[in-house]
């Protein structure tokens, strides 16, 4: 009898054992895939989920924004010319607060709590903003 309970323990803990280690994280961060092939964000659960992959011919690299060292898809492409920025700018009403958008092609901005959009910062130079899984990122130009 005293077998069968032991049996009984060893399995009971081999289930509960987590199959895979997770790397627990702060919600809200940010960081790139390993390898730099995307961008991961910590999500509500202090896991690491994918973002989104970085385009093809393109890596993840921190670089400094505002302040911060974020991760940004990145390659050594020309740019061309910076131009005009179509649609809503700075200090525009917006109808989401906490959505980013992208400010024409080269920066992003945020609807805050007031409802007015504000400028978060322009994308590094070789870099323009796009979207990946429906968020804003400053990513490579090709």
């Amino acid at each position: 009898m005293k077998y069968i309970a032991a049996a009984l323990v060893l399995a009971v803990s081999a289930i509960a054992a987590p199959s895979e280690k997770r790397e627990a994280c702060t919600f809200g961060k940010y960081r790139c895939t390993n390898p730099n092939t995307g961008i991961e964000i910590c999500n509500v659960s202090n896991q690491w989920e994918l973002v989104g992959p970085c385009p093809d011919g393109t890596a993840c690299e921190n670089l400094p924004q505002n302040g911060f060292e974020l991760p940004f898809c990145t390659n050594t492409a020309k740019v061309q010319a910076r131009n005009g920025r179509p649609g809503q700018s700075p200090g525009e009403k917006c109808q989401t607060p906490g959505k980013y958008d992208c400010f024409g092609p080269y920066a992003i901005q945020v609807c805050d709590t007031q409802n007015t959009l504000q400028f978060v910062g322009n994308c590094p130079e070789r870099s323009h903003c796009e979207y990946l899984n429906g968020i804003p990122y400053c990513v490579a130009s090709v």
